[in-house]
């Protein structure tokens, strides 16, 4: 792989999750330090309907530096979670809580 560029590393596996879980995949804490590679949406996710022939897990990927991944080689690990049920979300015209000044701010000084 060159430097700054995107890849998408197959992890060469495909499998039915359980119903109502779904994986995390994640960089292993040495992923960056042995090949400068860096996960592109900070954690995938797969739910268990990805889960025909050809849905092989990937693994999205930005090369820091020119490195090679070799079959074998461990840069990532997935974790299995249940799902988040969907929430009942009710509309309305105004918030009740009061401004804390913006994205990013506590409102304080």
């Amino acid at each position: 792989m060159l430097p700054n560029t995107y890849h998408l590393i197959s992890l060469g596996v495909s499998m039915k999750l359980p119903d109502g879980y779904e994986a995390h995949i994640v960089p292993r804490s040495s992923t960056f330090k042995h090949w400068g590679l860096i996960q592109t949406n900070g954690v995938g996710i797969i739910d268990n309907s990805y889960s025909g022939d050809h849905d092989v897990w990937c693994m999205p990927v930005y090369a820091t530096r020119e490195t090679t991944v070799n079959k074998g080689d461990r840069i990532c690990q997935f974790r299995l979670f249940k799902s988040m049920e969907s929430p009942e979300l009710t509309e309305v015209e105004h918030l009740s809580d009061t401004d804390r000044g913006g994205f990013g701010s506590t409102g304080v000084i």
